[in-house]
């Protein structure tokens, strides 16, 4: 990912980078749905997450500051990046996470040697209570995923590696599970940033996808508004990872959905578990939130997407991050 550090200034130019190597993620070419698609295969990063793009530059940032403590609100994902990061970079974490969350990625958070800080209550909570720990800290800060800017600089890194990896073009959709938004936000910017700088005159156009009963940004989406409803808290659902229900970055999503000439789409939790399924029996083993994307690309009929427009799905999460129940025989 570091290859782009010309467009990622978070650090002086003698400083040395906290890195694993994440980044230039497989991009495999399958079908899908009756028609031909890339995944671009975030789930491949060090801690199994599209996250560690925002956090290693998050990351390097903080530290760069003088910063010795971070600490994060997640349901999982990000805090097991942040704690991996935080670790590599000799820097203290402190992960607040629902007491729902599951427990592969609660463990995986603490074997880094993050400081796990179970809330009880909905994904909200953990919010608060990081906000609180931090509010009046000159020592931690509030290494966001949801809010800090240089999260979003990382993400754009995963728009520049389609572009190259599909020799030097922009796919016509871009598709992706939509929480708070980090994925589809920054992978617009970052092509965005090449419109700008005149390797391409092409932006594509962007589907966000949510999973019910979580859909604040497709209700405002279909019914053309300009604000959001939060969405009431359910206790659980298989794509954990998108279970927001106020996305942070809604107004600049919706934006640039509407801009994109995009679409949001929302699926059901049994929509949910047959593309999980079905993805794991073609080798694509990821967690319930990536299958989002592929539920949604069956809902979508030809009018919309063209057989001949090239399509790009981003699978965030590796299938072990909350592993289906074995049964045994």
């Amino acid at each position: 990912m570091w290859r782009y550090a010309a467009m990622l200034p978070v650090l002086a130019a003698s400083a040395r980078h906290v890195t694993l190597g994440e980044g230039w993620t497989p991009l495999v070419a399958d079908q899908w749905a009756g028609r031909e698609l890339y995944w671009k295969l975030d789930a491949l990063m060090p801690t199994g997450s599209y996250k560690d793009r925002g956090i290693s530059v998050m990351v390097n940032w903080l530290r760069e500051l003088g910063y010795e403590a971070l600490a994060d609100d997640t349901s999982g994902n990000a805090g097991a990046s942040l704690a991996c990061y935080a670790s590599r970079a000799g820097l203290r974490s402190v992960i607040f996470v629902p007491a729902s969350a599951p427990e592969p990625k609660k463990a995986q958070i603490a074997v880094y040697g993050g400081e796990l800080v179970e809330v009880p209550g909905p994904r909200a909570e953990a919010t608060r209570a990081v906000e609180v720990a931090t509010s009046n800290s000159h020592e931690i800060a509030y290494a966001s995923h949801a809010w800090h800017p240089a999260f979003l600089l990382g993400q754009m890194t995963v728009a520049w590696e389609i572009w190259e990896q599909l020799g030097c073009t922009v796919p016509d959709w871009l598709i992706a599970p939509t929480g708070h938004g980090g994925t589809l936000l920054g992978a617009w910017r970052g092509f965005q940033h090449l419109r700008v700088s005149g390797v391409t005159n092409k932006l594509p156009r962007l589907i966000a996808v949510q999973a019910e009963p979580y859909t604040p940004l497709y209700e405002a989406f279909v019914n053309d508004a300009s604000q959001i409803e939060p969405t009431p808290h359910v206790q659980s659902i298989s794509a954990d990872g998108i279970a927001i229900s106020q996305p942070v970055r809604w107004r600049s999503l919706l934006e640039a959905i509407r801009f994109s000439r995009g679409r949001v789409l929302a699926v059901n939790e049994a929509e949910v578990l047959a593309a999980h399924t079905a993805l794991a029996a073609r080798g694509i083993f990821v967690e319930p939130t990536s299958a989002t994307v592929a539920a949604a690309l069956q809902q979508l009929p030809p009018s919309i997407l063209r057989p001949n427009e090239l399509v790009v799905g981003i699978l965030t999460g590796h299938g072990l991050k909350k592993p289906p129940k074995f049964e045994p025989l």
